[in-house]
Parts: structure tokens; sequence; C-alpha cells
């Protein structure tokens, strides 16, 4: 081989075609090409579903965890085969802790199932609510998880496989706190509106599309349900088969082809959003921090998730009230456990990072997923400006705040009542064909077991928001409300109570957010006394919010962040208060929560 004037050996030839091969090995490692057909690569830098640095499972061994230090109640000698199905989502982590980790009850005698007698239990993780249900009607399955908006749905699908209304919820393990996400261009944090025209993925019309759904609607933006159509006034989406595949789509940035509702032609649609949990949250933070969104480049931010709607996914444990019955000794021992281990969890952080952590990240099998990762985004952590992850779990005072069992509610105005209920209506409008029917709220729940929890207790109290300086910086829902009030008068009229309750609920799915209520007026009559006029009116409809909450917490006055009367010096956009209809319109009260 000749290069210029020298002549080289074979040798020499080796040695360059060595240097030459290092040479491309160090670039195309350097372009990230080889992490992603390296399944033992950094997976920070992978399209898949591993983030950060990699974990062994292998390496973390039941044997050197910390024991249970959960009291167990007192022994049962009901002690049936039973399967619980899970999800990957970490409310579920004082029944890990309860059942002991992988595989039966039994192989772990320090848990606090096994020590109640309870041997025979096992946790099956699977994502696919619909492969659940059909696991609880075929007795594959005797218990199995939802969440409180998709409850609904769920339920409907166990109750028509099991040919009546049999399916009955019975717990709830906690909250998703921040994870179940919308995630998408900075800017509409700061309008909302500017999502009109965008295209988010994620799983329809699981969770992740509720929380999507919710803050569109609650702002007013309309939602198109047909994952074919491009709506410009709406926000639109494509489907992922869960949350996983939802980040991986849009990490990938690929443009989707929908037919333009204006046009009527087929075009190609760039994905500007994503509806996801932990760890999808995770790995689009960091494989896509910034998008191009309508010609500007911007950061990646959290627009909304359960940290703002903070009750409207609770983690519902159901079953079918035949088995319930049945097993009622089992029942109450198994919820027992789950408290107490809840119990343990918050109130000593140590104990969820040295022991529940790794048992989570062993049911879960989620490769390079470990004890660190799980530990980290519990509670939720922000990086580089981005919340991410969040987890909370209830105590036995937060279940029975939940079910409306501590202020003595009826089912359908409890915490519960109104996320199953609102979200099983707006389902109905959007995709009518996912949900038939449903029954009421008053006929899928069975408090019985908790009722006979009398002697269990909390350390802490009911979990209350702390409203933080700048713990959301940005609006969460600006919406109109136009309320009707008699002529110079601030009195409710008695036929504005189903809107009022609709802002009710809206506050109450949001409980971590603070309320800002403003009044507004038509031009008819004096402005100054429409001015006073409008902050009574704003008041007026304040009082009643507050009233409407019995226990107080929810709808508190340490949420209120103001309460603001504008008369008529903001009339709505394109709004002259010409005829009676714009007049009526004006005659308003926006709510803004942050």
């Amino acid at each position: 081989m000749q290069i210029g004037r020298y002549k080289l050996g074979p040798g020499a030839i080796i040695l360059l075609v060595l240097v030459m091969a290092g040479l491309v090995y160090a670039g195309i490692r350097q372009l990230g090409i080889l992490d992603k057909l390296n399944p033992d690569a950094d997976d920070s830098k992978r399209g898949g579903v591993l983030v950060g640095s990699r974990e062994k499972l292998e390496d973390i061994a039941l044997k050197d965890l910390p024991p249970s230090q959960v009291k167990p109640p007192e022994r049962t000698t009901d002690n049936p085969e039973v399967t619980i199905g899970i999800w990957t989502w970490q409310t579920a982590s004082g029944l890990i802790d309860a059942v002991g980790g992988p595989g039966k009850s039994g192989e772990h005698p320090d848990s606090c199932l096994a020590q109640a007698g309870i041997t025979n239990t096992r946790l099956v993780v699977e994502n696919d609510t619909s492969k659940q249900v059909q696991a609880l009607a075929t007795g594959q399955m005797q218990l199995v998880t939802t969440t409180g908006d998709q409850s609904a749905v769920d339920i409907a699908g166990a109750n028509k496989l099991l040919r009546g209304n049999k399916a009955k919820v019975i717990w709830s393990g906690g909250y998703s706190f921040g994870e179940d996400c919308l995630m998408g261009p900075e800017s509409w944090k700061r309008d909302p509106q500017l999502a009109r025209g965008s295209v988010v993925v994620t799983a329809v019309p699981y969770c992740d599309w509720n929380v999507v759904v919710n803050w569109a609607s609650d702002n007013q933006i309309p939602v198109n349900p047909d994952e074919q159509v491009y709506d410009p006034d709406a926000v639109n989406f494509v489907n992922a088969t869960d949350h996983i595949e939802a980040a991986q789509k849009f990490n990938a940035n690929a443009r989707v082809a929908l037919r333009n509702r204006r046009t009527g032609k087929t075009e190609q649609f760039q994905i500007d959003a994503v509806g996801t949990w932990t760890p999808g949250d995770v790995m689009a933070a960091k494989e896509r921090p910034t998008l191009s969104y309508k010609g500007k480049e911007e950061k990646l931010q959290k627009i909304v998730s359960t940290k703002e709607y903070s009750y409207m996914m609770p983690n519902i444990l159901f079953g079918d009230e035949d088995w319930l019955r049945q097993h009622r000794p089992y029942v109450t021992t198994l919820l027992r456990c789950i408290a107490r281990s809840n119990e343990r969890i918050k109130t000593d952080p140590a104990y969820f990072r040295d022991r529940v952590a790794a048992l989570n990240a062993l049911v879960f099998n989620m490769e390079g997923m470990g004890q660190t990762f799980w530990n980290k985004y519990f509670a939720g952590v922000t990086e580089n400006g981005v919340p991410l992850g969040g987890s909370r779990l209830n105590n036995i005072a937060e279940v029975r705040h939940l079910f409306g069992m501590d202020g003595n509610q009826p089912i359908n105005r409890s915490i519960f009542g109104i996320t199953y209920t609102d979200h099983a209506k707006r389902l109905q409008q959007l995709l009518p064909d996912r949900l038939e029917n449903y029954a009421p709220v008053e006929q899928v729940v069975d408090l019985s077991f908790i009722r006979e929890m009398t002697d269990e207790r909390s350390a802490g109290p009911v979990y209350q928001a702390k409203f933080e300086e700048g713990q959301n910086t940005g609006t969460v829902v600006k919406a109109n409300y136009q309320i009707n009030f008699a002529s110079g008068s601030a009195k409710i009229n008695p036929s504005e109570i189903a809107r009022l309750t609709e802002i009710r609920n809206l506050l109450i799915r949001a409980t971590d957010t603070k309320v800002v209520v403003e009044g507004h007026t038509d031009n008819v009559g004096d402005a100054g006394t429409n001015l006073r006029l409008s902050q009574e009116r704003a008041r007026s409809v304040w009082q009643w919010l507050k009233a409407s909450d019995p226990t107080g917490i929810n709808i508190s006055e340490a949420r209120l962040e103001g309460i603001e009367g504008y008369g008529p010096y903001r009339p709505l956009p394109n709004n002259q208060n010409r005829d009676e209809t714009e007049k009526a319109a004006n005659r308003r009260v926006v709510i803004i929560l942050k």
C-alpha cells in the first residue's frame, strides 16, 4: 500500500487500520449511535425506557434490606390464594411493603401480611387496566387497581364482564402528586390559550389523557377527540399504548399525518406536548429539554400535573363484591397492613429509602431503575427547573377524607365522588363509545371495611396544601363562568347552584392551587356602583364555595389570593356590551387558579 511518496509495509497497514477504526469508533460513540445499539449503555442517552444512571436489579438482595418495621394486626385464619394487580406506580408502596416484595407474602416471613397469617398473596404488575379487569372477571386476580379519574371506565368494564354492579371500591393507597402530567412549551404556563392547535401524544383515554383534557376544558379550550383529524382551534391527540411509548414518541420528534379540519387536506404535524407519568416525565425532560413551537424555540416544562390537580388521581383498589364478602377477614387484615405500612413510610423517610424503594424496584422490575431511582422520584424533585416524579401515600385519616367519611358527606359529594363522576361525564361527552354507561358512585363503593377499622389511627393529620411561595409559577386555569344575579344584587340565585357546583368541583380537583376570584358586570348603570357590586358578587361566590366544603380543608381562606371587582371595565374580548346576549356574558365571575 502506498500513501503519497510513502510505501507502507504489512505492519504499518494494520496499525493504520486500527487507528482509523478507533477514530470511527470514537466518532460514533460521541454521536450516541452505540448507545442506541448497546443495551448496557447509559440510558440517559437512549430513546428507550431507561433514564439516568443504570442500576442492576440483581444487586438488590432482600436479605440485606432492613426488615419490616410495621406492627402486624391480629392474625387471621382466612388465607386464600390472592393475586393483586398493580401498576408501576409508587402509590402502591404500602401494599408492596406489606407483601414484602416479589413472590408470595409467605416468602417474606418478616412482612406485615406474613406475620398476620396471610402467606398466599402476590402482586402482578400490569399497566393495562383492561387486562386487569379481564383477570378480575375470570378469577385470575382478586383485587385490582385503577385511578379515581379512570375508575368509572374500569369499573364499568368489570361490571359488564361480571354481569352486574359487582365491582366495589374498598380502599385508596395514595395519590399521584406531580408525576402524571402534561409537558409542553413553557409559554403555556403564561397563557394556556397558546395551546390551541397543539398536538399532544398520550395514552387515550386513560389517566394522563384525563390530565390534558381537564386542563384544556377547565381553561375552556376545545378538545378534539378524533385522533385522525387536526383542529387548529383545539387540543389534538396522538395515541400511545402507554406512558412509556408516549414519552418515546414525543422524544422522537416525528411528524404525524392528520386531516386538517380547516383545509380538508391531510398534512404533517409536529407533536408539541406529551401526557405521561414517571418515568415518562423523566425521559422527556432529559431527552427533549427544548422544542420548537410555532416557530419559536422554547424550554420544555410541566404545564400542569397532579401536583396542582392533587385530588383527581387517587390510587383505587377494587374487587368483586361476591369474593369480598366471602373473604371479609382477609380483606380487613390486608387493609390494616397497608394502612400501617403507609403510616410507617409517611413518618419515616429513611424506611422508604432503605427498604421500600428497593422492594418497589424489585416488584416493578424495570431494567436500569433500581432503589436509587425510585427513592429519588417518590416525593418528587426539580431538575433543570422541571418538577419530576411525585407520589404521596394515604394514612387512614386521608382514606376517610377521600370518601367523605370525616365530614359525613354523601359519597357523591366526596372527593372520590367528584373525581369519579366528573371524569365519567367528560369522557361520555368526548368519546361516548369508550363509556356507554356507568353506575352511580353510590353503587360502586363499599366503605364497610374502612368503617370496621375504627381502632386504626393516624400519627399525622389529613394532608393540607402548604401554598409555599413560588410553588407554581404561572397560570394553571383561567376560566370564565357566567353567573346570573338579580339586578343590583349580590345574592346567590338558586338557578346558579349547578354552575357554582361546577366551580366547586374544579377547586376540589385542583386543591393545591391558589385562587383568585374576579367579579365583572355589564355596562348598564353607574360605573362606580358596578365596580362595588362586582366585588360583592365575587365575594358572595367565594363564600358559597367555602361553605360548600364541610371539612374546611379543601376550600379554605389559605387558598384565597384575592377577590377583585372590575365592574364593566374588563369585558370579554370582542364583546362591546351592545345587546342583551353580550351584556349577560359580561355578568360573570372569573376563577383563576395558580
